[in-house]
């Protein structure tokens, strides 16, 4: 064989390669698309007939804005979006839409601080119809820009808050090729690169840059620093390179999970956590308080997520059970069933069930003490934290395995609850004080804030679970009445089960 026609064999299989690799990334891609949901039939938000005229409540109680106590017989006036006077006896002309409020509990819309979009824009419609007026994604990507910019515009939809996708500092040609083409976390070797990232970040918009716990500490200061500089928040999980006792000097302002401070202390912790679950739970009710007069100290806020963690065990070993009490009709099809590449939500391909270990008695009995230890480490380092009035946001980690968006923010108020917070203190914690964190203009029944309200037939104050009792919701000044959100619910499953491969009726109860 000549040196001409070996050239033309090495071409052939070059071509050959490259064609495969195109081929494989277009298949993984589609595969990714199936899981996050972009197959799923969207509803047409446009037959949606939303009013933005001038709205007045009259004779309605009204949360005061330290979220404290309800103000009674009052009259709110909103126009142009915004709320533009709280009083009583107000005289009210014909331009504005009257509605009755008495008997009823006008509250600030609800904030959501941690959740997962995905590709659907029908979880949009999920969170409106559940009182959720605010979100904060944390795996933002410009698709989600591009969302924030529409709901800027009057699209119906919540208003979204976007961090990055997680900033690590691993290395390899693998991970680039994820994070360039899957949306896999990004990675920054070198302190000038990771620099760099974090003012593009801040050219293109994001609110936030959400950090990996796989973070070095070079990487870590280096982002924390030029964020500092650029005036952008750095967020998301507690990297183990730092630790607890220097991340509250870390410059990271906002911890995604309170399970991020119970993981480190079992790092911290000598022994084997599944060995000597009563020891270790001591060794954190030591240490709890300590933790949280630190993170108070530093105005470090913390995102709850309390709920999903409380779900690892039930996810784990009593699937079926668990599975048949969350609104899994209204999910995203593509993450209930998963795809090729990833798990769902549904028994037999869950992601958090592991079939193996349940199948071997001795690992499974290990499996439970630990999981079981895990989700109680949780409800001792929250009530900590309640106990020091450390910042806490009401987060849901919405879309992720078992946490349906909109209503899981209800059930994380309940998990709050058991955790011995007020009703008071869980409806700042949803309002008044992520919106502080995100530096908005909402979160207060206050003259002059944007009016993104929810409308009660129930007194929360009274009972946590009166936050579902939602008769209406003003999204921007956009009045959504419950025929309206009935609509929307209507809708998002009736889409769901046309977009179905595995019928799900056995899991409805």
């Amino acid at each position: 064989m000549n040196y001409t026609s070996i050239k033309k064999w090495i071409l052939v299989i070059f071509l050959i390669l490259i064609t495969i690799s195109i081929v494989s990334c277009i298949g993984i891609k589609s595969q990714i698309n199936q899981h996050l949901g972009k197959n799923t039939e969207l509803v047409d938000t446009s037959i949606f007939k939303i009013s933005s005229n001038p709205i007045a409540i009259k004779n309605i109680s009204v949360l005061s804005p330290d979220s404290s106590k309800m103000l009674d017989s009052l009259t709110v006036l909103i126009k142009n979006g915004k709320i533009l006077n709280i009083a009583k006896g107000i005289n009210i002309t014909n331009q504005y839409k009257i509605i009755n409020g008495t008997g009823k509990y006008l509250i600030p819309g609800f904030i959501d601080s941690h959740v997962h979009l995905k590709n659907s824009k029908n979880d949009l419609l999920l969170y409106l119809a559940n009182g959720v007026t605010y979100i904060s994604e944390m795996t933002g990507s410009k698709r989600h820009l591009e969302w924030r910019k529409e709901a800027q515009n009057g699209a119906v939809s919540p208003k979204i808050y976007v961090a990055t996708r997680k900033v690590g500092s691993k290395k390899g040609f693998i991970r680039k090729i994820k994070e360039l083409y899957f949306d896999q976390p990004l990675n920054y070797t070198t302190e000038k690169k990771a620099r760099k990232a974090v003012r593009k970040f801040k050219k293109q918009g994001f609110d936030a840059i959400k950090l990996n716990g796989t973070l070095s500490k070079e990487i870590h200061h280096a982002i924390t620093d030029e964020a500092k500089k650029q005036n952008i928040l750095t967020i998301g999980h507690l990297s183990y390179s730092i630790g607890l006792n220097h991340f509250y000097s870390s410059g990271q302002s906002q911890l995604s999970h309170i399970e991020e401070i119970t993981k480190n202390t079992m790092e911290d912790y000598t022994g084997v956590v599944y060995n000597t679950p009563k020891l270790y739970l001591k060794y954190l009710n030591q240490n709890s308080d300590s933790i949280a007069i630190n993170l108070k100290k530093n105005n470090i806020v913390v995102s709850s997520t309390v709920w999903v963690s409380e779900s690892f065990p039930k996810q784990k070993f009593e699937l079926n059970n668990f599975i048949k009490t969350i609104e899994l009709k209204y999910t995203n099809p593509g993450l209930i069933e998963g795809s090729r590449l990833a798990k769902g939500w549904l028994p037999g391909n869950n992601a958090y069930e592991d079939i193996e270990v349940k199948k071997n008695p001795k690992i499974s009995e290990k499996s439970k003490i630990f999981w079981k230890t895990y989700a109680k480490a949780i409800k001792i380092m929250a009530k900590a934290l309640i106990r020091h009035n450390v910042i806490l946001t009401a987060g849901t980690d919405a879309n992720v395995t078992g946490v349906v968006p909109g209503f899981s923010l209800h059930d994380e108020f309940e998990s709050l609850k058991k955790c011995g917070m007020s009703n008071s203190k869980i409806l700042h914690s949803a309002t008044v004080a992520p919106a502080e964190w995100m530096k908005s203009n909402t979160g207060k029944i206050k003259i002059g804030y944007d009016a993104d309200l929810v409308l009660l037939n129930k007194n929360p104050l009274e009972d946590i679970k009166n936050t579902k009792s939602i008769n209406t919701v003003i999204a921007n000044g956009k009045l959504l009445n419950r025929r309206s959100l009935d609509k929307m619910l209507q809708l998002v499953k009736e889409a769901n089960h046309r977009s179905r491969k595995i019928n799900i009726d056995k899991y409805i109860e």
